[in-house]
């Protein structure tokens, strides 16, 4: 771990030079929102830092603790690298490391157990179909059904008991949504994602999203279609009851690969990227008048945290590691954390 701890904050992924964020960044940070300021638009406070660089990794919170699984890191996309941070002693330590390297993998925590699902093999391609289960107790991990079709970057989340796999690509991003029961280890299907309309499939098909749960419905937000060059901003919500989607306002600032939490009767979004931008732009959906507000943007803007996407414990939203520019070539292991105070 003591040797871990020696990386310096920032790696490159193809040039082992790049040891810190570059300087051209500067001209590729959007920080700012169309929305009105929100009257408490939160701060962000630095954190331990992670043991080593990673993005485009899963970023858990289970038990109160937080799970940084797999994604790019000291100069390779298929790392299996599991760290994890304790925020009472405020220490990261390495436990047992993940089955299947790999990047973009979808995960969700049920009670003391997280699952994974999917990812890619190569650098945001090359999805596969392999599935897991992390024993918290046992620090031990293994295989359950696999899904049935290969992808990653789709997100997860539990509702219900259950847990909602949505989105993501194969060769091309997809619509696909359905549904695995930890109980019965099986999936079912469910209403695809559409567009905004029944003939529009764009923003329908996307990965890289934002996923959360309000009043027991399913929400979507942002994400792309292919690449980052056709962001999207919809603001899509499914209900369970009727197995049908429908569509709030969308989000000010249209990108991909952001965080998003839902918090103080708030869903939180911020970061991501977009052709030539990183992100540290953060806003705020208030789904009782169904409003938008601005936020305080991040410090270091990233992207790049996939499974719940960030880890709340308390009223803290904590952000570990994620790409400082936009693409993946270079991983950080800067850690900091959002709350309303």
């Amino acid at each position: 771990m003591a040797a871990e701890q020696e990386l310096p904050l920032f790696l490159g992924l193809n040039d082992r030079t790049v040891t810190d964020i570059p300087k051209t960044v500067e001209k590729q940070r959007y920080m700012t929102s169309v929305a009105p300021m929100a009257a408490n638009p939160g701060k962000w406070i630095q954190q331990p830092r992670m043991p080593i660089p990673t993005g485009e990794h899963a970023v858990i919170e289970c038990q109160g603790k937080i799970h940084s699984i797999a994604g790019y890191a000291k100069h390779r996309v298929d790392q299996p690298f599991h760290q994890v941070f304790d925020p009472k002693p405020g220490t990261w330590s390495l436990k047992t490391a993940f089955p299947h390297p790999c990047n973009h993998v979808a995960g969700v925590s049920i009670g003391s157990r997280i699952y994974t699902f999917g990812g890619f093999v190569e650098q945001n391609r090359c999805p596969h179909s392999k599935c897991f289960v992390y024993d918290t107790a046992t620090d031990q991990w293994a295989s359950i059904a696999p899904i049935s079709r290969p992808r990653g970057a789709m997100s997860a989340i539990m509702l219900d008991g259950k847990i909602h796999l949505l989105g993501g690509r194969d060769v091309r991003s997809v619509e696909w949504h359905e549904v695995y029961d930890p109980a019965t280890d099986k999936y079912s299907d469910r209403a695809s994602m559409r567009g905004s309309t029944g003939t529009q499939p764009f923003v329908g098909q996307r990965d890289h999203m934002g996923v959360a749960v309000v009043d027991g419905k399913i929400h979507a937000i942002a994400g792309r279609m292919d690449s980052y060059d056709f962001n999207t901003s919809l603001n899509a919500v499914y209900d369970p009851k009727t197995d049908g989607w429908s569509f709030r306002a969308p989000l000010p600032t249209a990108r991909s690969g952001p965080s998003c939490v839902y918090i103080n009767g708030k869903i939180v979004v911020f970061g991501g990227e977009a052709t030539g931008r990183v992100f540290g732009t953060n806003e705020a959906y208030d789904p009782k008048t169904d409003t938008w507000e601005q936020l305080t943007p991040m410090a270091i803007p990233r992207h790049g945290l996939h499974g719940a996407t960030c880890a709340v414990i308390g009223n803290m939203v904590h952000v570990p590691g994620g790409g400082p520019v936009p693409g993946g070539q270079v991983q950080g292991a800067y850690h900091d954390a959002f709350t309303f105070g």
